[in-house]
């Protein structure tokens, strides 16, 4: 062996044969720095472990011994331009690394190729100088790995790990093709990304889009699972994740500022330096977005081992304003235990219990846990895998925030919105949950602005600093552009994000734009404080308690706090409540007789629908009070419901008392209520006809209506007496009937 490496020195080759990494390392470095491409090349001998079991340990370290010596001269035999060998490094035991280098890129059919070569000529000189009787000829695993040099001393034990799995498998195998594949994708990042919409389950407008990996399409690596067990496989699950996280990232430059992106983190990859230590803010700088549009999905691929140090790094993103969301709960302990430890913004129930859970109790009770659960924490749920009308209509049934689906939208490359099918069910089903009460207040949210401080987009993070020290009574800052207002920024929102470290330097010379909230909740000063109070509860937790910002014709002219908009809000309630019927919250005479006085000073046609229902007494004396209440209730949804599938905008349901009603709006559109009262009054109550036992009245309704032409009546008490006497005709027929003041003597009975 001596000899032969003399024999070697005297020919001056290149190369060096050693264990020694540093002596190699230093070789590479040599040959990086002339920008030549280098290549390790993994051999190790198969079932050597049997050979010393059978043989001994005397036989073995011939065999190894021999091995070195083969190895060198396939080597010599087989290295010719346009590679050069560089050095033969001895690793552990029967494993060698071999370098080479050349002067472009080479091939994966090149290497493929010079991978057979290398393994025939070390096969064919190491059996034919082994000659110990009853021993099989003795095999070697080969495979191939791509130095970069981007971290040496890492890449070193990175490509021996991947070219090391690669040898594992036959040259000429699928598999091995498969890895080739693999180094490809992983060298020239060949991974795409798809977004799925996560659809909100009130509007049907999506809260953002989950980013997906994909690879070539066509390959075997197009679905993410092969991808990633390759990557584990190979040791290249980080270097995977991270230009995942890259790829989806650059999506960002496409979405609108009011979107969250949602990308998978691995429990293991947690302190990723991109994320956290400044590389990715130049992007989002870049882009004009910032943390609030990125929302983290703990994945659940590996469980979380330390949850202290966990804890503390999840922090450090809170800081930075990423938001977070721990995926697949309810798939089992630790997704619980992750819930309970790092306190989500965002909470994804595992497809397994969204899958058939319209027919499925015990995953209903489960998610309503769920649900609750998110509601007193101030967390947000969504429900993953969602594949049927079915599903989706139990999620809305059972309070759940978002959803995300097939139903709801397929994963597709552009930022693609909801399917117009889900849309449509979402709004109606929305529709049927709407309260009962009709009449909305008159309270206007541009009654109670109030002002605060307002800046440029280009005003810099340390000037609003110091405007908040020294205004301590100020707690929120809006960001104009001219008079539209474009972002917001809350002092305590601030504090934590310049909490975090190196916030300081990232942000503190920056320019406001890149911290602020660039989708504050912005209401127009007409709207209903009612339906902005809606609007605020329905804000992810991070922002619950924003201020809103106001505008006159897109103009801002102030904000209003959460708490003075609320306690507006109860006042008005209270109002409401005083003059409304407190079993069923419609308005009551007062209100009826302001609304009839109102359309009569309009001069302009309307209707008023006089509703009692026929029986009632009969069934409120036999079964007693509550089932009274109930029928009330439910004629007075069943009105409510009527309003809402015709599409009635004008029409105004009050409650008389007792089992009288009144309707008063546009001609056309009574008519249209009392068209789908006609057809569908049975079917709302089919079980108070069910009850009991033996002959008992059929429960039915009487409508009188009268039209209000200009002229017609000057005071509410006129209408009410024709309404009276148009009613006693109605109720002359048997059954549900409709008679109008103009035909008194004519009916329709149903």
């Amino acid at each position: 062996m001596l000899s032969f490496l003399k024999r070697l020195r005297k020919k001056a080759n290149p190369f060096v044969y050693t264990d020694q990494r540093m002596q190699v390392k230093k070789l590479l470095e040599a040959e990086l720095a002339q920008s030549r491409h280098v290549v390790l090349l993994y051999l190790d001998i198969i079932k050597l472990s049997e050979i010393e079991a059978k043989f001994g340990q005397l036989v073995t370290s011939r065999v190894l011994q021999q091995m070195d010596h083969a190895l060198l001269e396939a080597c010599r035999q087989v290295m010719e331009p346009p590679v050069r060998l560089i050095a033969v490094q001895k690793l552990w035991g029967d494993d060698y690394a071999v370098y080479i280098s050349a002067k472009n890129e080479v091939s994966d059919i090149f290497l493929h190729g010079l991978c057979v070569d290398l393994k025939q000529e070390v096969e064919s000189e190491l059996n034919r100088q082994l000659t110990y009787s009853h021993m099989s000829e003795v095999s070697v695993h080969i495979g191939y790995a791509n130095v970069s040099g981007a971290e040496l001393s890492k890449e070193m034990y990175s490509s021996v790990k991947f070219a090391s799995q690669m040898a594992k498998y036959e040259l000429m195998s699928n598999e091995f093709k498969h890895m080739q594949q693999f180094r490809t994708i992983m060298e020239k990042e060949d991974i795409h990304t798809v977004l799925q919409p996560i659809v909100s389950l009130k509007t049907g407008v999506p809260l953002g889009w989950e980013s997906l990996v994909r690879g070539p399409e066509g390959s075997p690596f197009y679905s993410p699972e092969p991808l990633f067990s390759f990557a584990e496989q190979t040791g290249r699950s980080f270097q995977l994740e991270s230009m995942c996280r890259r790829k989806a990232i650059e999506r960002l430059q496409e979405m609108h500022p009011s979107a969250k992106l949602f990308i998978n983190l691995d429990a293991r990859s947690i302190d990723d330096p991109f994320l956290l230590r400044g590389h990715v803010f130049k992007l989002m700088e870049e882009y004009q977005m910032n943390p609030h549009n990125i929302v983290f999905e703990i994945t659940e691929r590996h469980a979380i081992k330390n949850f202290e140090a966990f804890r503390t790094v999840i922090q450090e993103y809170r800081k930075k304003g990423y938001l977070i969301a721990v995926d697949d709960a309810g798939a089992g302990y630790s997704s619980l235990e992750a819930i309970a430890e790092i306190y989500p913004d965002y909470i994804k129930l595992d497809m397994a219990l969204i899958r058939n859970i319209d027919s499925d109790p015990v995953k209903q009770a489960l998610v309503e846990t769920f649900v609750q659960f998110a509601n007193k924490v101030k967390c947000r749920i969504i429900g993953e895998g969602i594949e049927t009308e079915k599903e989706l209509e139990t999620l809305i049934t059972l309070g759940v925030d978002y959803g995300q689906g097939y139903w709801l939208g397929r994963p597709r490359r552009e930022f693609a919105p909801t399917t117009d099918e889900a849309i449509n069910k979402i709004r109606e089903l929305e529709q049927e949950r709407q309260p009962i009460v009709l009449e909305e207040s008159t309270n206007r949210v541009g009654d109670i602005v109030m002002n605060t401080i307002c800046v440029s987009q280009e005003t810099l993070v340390r000037d609003v600093h110091h405007i908040l020290e020294r205004n301590t009574r100020i707690d929120s800052i809006v960001v104009l552009d001219g008079q539209k207002p474009k972002g917001l920024i809350m002092r305590f929102q601030l504090y934590r994000i310049l909490g975090g470290q190196y916030a300081v330097s990232l942000y503190y010379e920056k320019s406001v734009a890149q911290i602020m909230n660039n989708s504050p909740l912005i209401v127009d000063s007409r709207k209903n404080i009612e339906k902005v109070a809606k609007l605020s509860m329905e804000r992810e937790s991070f922002h619950l308690y924003d201020v809103i910002i106001v505008t006159e014709k897109e103009n801002y002219i102030g904000v209003v706090s959460v708490q003075s908009l609320l306690d507006r809000l109860a006042k008005a309630r209270l109002e409401i409540a005083a003059v409304s019927n407190p079993l069923t919250g419609l308005p009551g005479n007062l209100r009826i007789e302001r609304e009839i006085s109102s359309r009569l000073s309009q001069e302009q046609p309307f209707m008023v629908l006089y509703c009692d229902l026929d029986k009632f007494k009969w069934f409120n004396d036999q079964y007693g009070f509550e089932t009274g209440d109930e029928i009330i209730r439910r004629t007075a949804q069943m009105m409510a419901t009527a309003i809402r599938v015709t599409g009635s905008k004008g029409s105004f349901l009050g409650h008389i008392g007792g089992d009288d009603f009144i309707l008063v709006g546009p001609c056309s559109e009574i008519e249209g209520i009392v068209a789908y009262v006609l057809e569908y009054f049975d079917s709302y109550f089919v079980e108070f006809e069910q009850r009991g036992e033996g002959e008992k009245p059929a429960l039915s309704i009487s409508l009188a209506a009268v039209r209000c032409e200009p002229g017609a009546y000057c005071t509410p008490n006129q209408v009410a007496e024709m309404a009276a006497k148009v009613k006693k005709a109605a109720k002359q027929i048997p059954g549900t009937s409709f008679v109008e003041d103009c035909e008194l003597t004519q009916s329709i009975p149903h």
